[in-house]
């Protein structure tokens, strides 16, 4: 790994301020800052103080695992042990120094065991953002602090990530498919409004029968009445999901963008396997997929082709496989098709596109469906984000890219500016 001079003396204050904490705490920075790298210098220094000192790095993923070790080695760190964390939290251990990598995965009811099983002198933990939808982020909090955030704002004004433009692309439904939505989202938010549109209870009082008898009782309700609203709320947010998730006409739109810019080294995101599948099946000389439903093996291989550059592939389809820890060089274009609110989701998607190289302006196009639950869901994982452009068109993307305005007025045609409806053009 080499050093970078614009990010090393900022990574060298993340490590001060560590120490200052007694070597605990978590850095919570954008992807592309060079976390990883904070975590290996501050190994390397205690290897040099106490090269007898031992060191255990927990990581969510096999994938992230094998990358952990290639730069361990590389390093040539000392008493190093990388374990995946399903592993990790099935024996007790001990170490001077425990590294969480990607922190926030370990708040739940099983990874939070990970601080119980293994005992530690230092712990050093790593995410783009500590927070949980859940709120469960407390509990990590009280192990493992945030004592230092390097935001994207701050990641791009000096210079530790590439210049990048991010473009909403809305599309908008025709008629049939405006009602057949309006139909799944009313009935949606008629068996929600049950539970007061709490989310926590109509959850509960799906899978919990006692929550569910309780809250009978205490609203003077039938609790099988309760249940089939949950049954009912359930169904409906999963119908409503795989409408927005898998729209066909998201497929083409995806296609026509990868298409508009096949110069570009890209990577796209979806919510479901089956349609990153489907994007691949429909360039199969120039792409690859990779999920969760393929063996290792096929997977090693997909990754070693879109990182050949003697390869024709030059695209990875993926659902959320590729979320957290996918470092790979000379990726300029990003495109989501379907995601959630988790702003964190947003900051390491968006990463995969913003590493650092010279004079590149990295693109990513968020492709959602206006005036639905869709737009919510992006407009809540963008918080935290920046350099947001709406557009209508892959043509008004590019004429932005380029520094060129478009004619727009209140009465041109859709057609003309090749805006999207769910079935492609209108």
């Amino acid at each position: 790994m080499k050093i970078d001079p614009k990010k090393l003396k900022r990574q060298n204050q993340v490590i001060d301020k560590w120490l200052k904490n007694k070597g605990c705490g978590t850095l919570q920075a954008t992807t592309g800052f060079g976390k990883t790298f904070v975590a290996l210098i501050t190994i390397k220094k205690m290897n040099e103080r106490k090269p007898e000192r031992t060191t255990l790095v927990v990581v969510p993923t096999q994938y992230l695992k094998t990358q952990w070790e290639t730069q361990v080695e590389e390093q040539g760190l000392l008493n190093v042990t990388v374990l995946v964390v399903n592993t990790a939290i099935k024996a007790d251990r001990t170490y001077d120094l425990l590294v969480l990598d990607e922190i926030h995965n370990y708040a739940s009811n099983e990874f939070i065991k990970i601080f119980e099983r293994t005992k530690y002198k230092f712990i050093l933990g790593l995410t783009a953002t500590l927070d949980r939808r859940d709120d469960r982020d407390a509990l990590v909090r009280t192990y493992c602090p945030v004592i230092d955030t390097v935001d994207i704002v701050e990641a791009l004004e000096n210079g530790y990530v590439s210049n990048f433009k991010v473009f909403n692309l809305g599309m908008e439904m025709n008629k049939e498919d405006k009602e057949a939505y309006e139909k799944l989202n009313k009935d949606f938010h008629f068996n929600f409004a049950q539970f007061n549109h709490d989310f926590n209870t109509a959850m509960s009082c799906l899978s919990n029968k006692s929550f569910r008898e309780s809250l009978a009782r205490q609203t003077g309700r039938d609790p099988n009445e309760l249940f089939m609203y949950a049954i009912n709320f359930n169904r409906n947010m999963q119908k409503r999901k795989k409408f927005l998730y898998f729209a066909s006409s998201k497929k083409q739109v995806v296609l026509d963008i990868l298409d508009e810019f096949s110069d570009k080294k890209a990577i796209t995101f979806s919510e479901g396997v089956d349609f990153a599948k489907e994007l691949n099946a429909a360039m199969p000389q120039y792409s690859v997929d990779y999920h969760s439903k393929m063996p290792k093996g096929i997977k090693t291989r997909n990754l070693e082709l879109f990182n050949d550059d003697r390869s024709d592939v030059h695209v990875i389809h993926t659902a959320r496989a590729l979320d957290e820890g996918f470092d790979v060089k000379g990726i300029d274009l990003a495109i989501i098709s379907s995601g959630t609110s988790s702003t964190r989701q947003d900051l390491q998607r968006t990463g995969r596109a913003i590493r650092y190289q010279e004079g590149k302006t990295a693109v990513i196009i968020n492709v959602y469906i206006k005036d639905t639950q869709d737009e919510r869901w992006l407009r809540a994982r963008q918080k935290k984000s920046t350099n947001i452009i709406h557009v209508n068109s892959i043509e008004e993307i590019k004429a932005h890219l380029s520094q060129r305005e478009i004619p727009t007025d209140g009465d041109s045609d859709p057609a003309s500016t090749g805006r999207y409806n769910l079935f492609g053009h209108k």
